[in-house]
């Protein structure tokens, strides 16, 4: 619809093209955004992040069970079963496309895919590293032998 305006100057009623871009660009960021989450499978990113979360989990509440407990307490990992075992929380598994690797102090090597990280009375522990890997996908876990704090990924 055309017409004039109180400063005599003629305007169309409607949209540019630059706020019809802007619109079309908002909303390619929320269908992008909103897809994943509805399509009900999980990125390969969010799974991973999952264990990595579950693990760092675990090794706190083990640490913490050590010290007060007053006693030493051993989070065992096994890469073949996909399990974690510890005197703190009832065994957990993760996903068994999650693949792992595991470094954990000599004596603390079980077999070859089996060993733990012991945590002191104190805090401390004897230390390793754990990689989780999924369809390409890294993230390490390190506990410091020293504080028995994990650290995740460029922290280590």
């Amino acid at each position: 619809m055309i017409g004039i305006g109180q400063s005599g100057a003629r305007y169309c009623a409607g949209f540019t093209l630059l706020e019809l871009l802007v619109v079309v660009t908002l909303m390619a960021l929320a269908a992008g955004i909103a897809l994943p989450l509805l399509s009900g499978k999980p990125t390969d990113n969010l799974r991973l992040r999952a264990a990595v979360y579950d693990l760092t989990g675990a090794i706190r509440a083990t640490r913490a069970a050590a010290i007060l407990r007053d006693t030493q307490a051993v989070l065992i990992v096994d890469i073949d079963h996909h399990t974690l075992t510890s005197p703190a929380l009832p065994q957990r598994s993760f996903a068994a496309d999650i693949a792992a690797q595991l470094q954990v102090a000599a004596p603390e090597r079980l077999s070859p895919s089996r060993g733990g990280i012991r945590f002191y009375p104190d805090g401390t522990s004897t230390g390793g590293d754990v990689l989780l890997s999924l369809h390409g996908r890294e993230s390490r876990i390190c506990v410091n032998w020293l504080t028995g704090e994990p650290r995740v990924g460029s922290q280590c």
